[in-house]
């Protein structure tokens, strides 16, 4: 499974996901710095990449209609959560569901609790 975090993920959680074996990628480390949010998308999913982000307008059907993402992850997180809370919430996320699960869906990822819409 390939991962690709939005600016708005604390760059020290790419080596986190890294640790769980995933291939990951930041937006800072290619580039994109202050891209446009479709061009973060578009990105993502040539790469065949899971988009993690803070931005709820990816999962925004209207904008981003199926097909749009290989994959994304929405974390519905308090604005508050240290880089080590976020990466703990994605520990305990990532060891609960099959990562394959993942691809082709939107899923919102909350303390405690996560909710996995498979798209069609």
């Amino acid at each position: 499974m390939r991962f690709f975090l939005d600016e708005n993920i604390p760059l020290s959680v790419l080596d986190f996901i890294a640790s769980f074996g995933f291939k990951v990628d930041h937006v800072k480390n290619i580039g994109m710095h202050g891209a446009r949010d479709k061009q973060i998308a578009e990105y993502a999913k040539k790469q065949k990449a899971v988009l993690i982000t803070k931005d709820l307008e990816f999962g925004n059907l209207l904008i981003y209609p199926s097909g749009s993402h290989y994959g994304l992850l929405i974390l519905k997180l308090p604005y508050t959560f240290s880089a080590d809370q976020i990466a703990k919430t994605l520990s305990d996320f990532l060891t609960k569901i099959d990562t394959k699960d993942l691809a082709n869906s939107i899923t919102v990822l909350e303390i405690g609790r996560y909710r996995i819409r498979h798209l069609k």
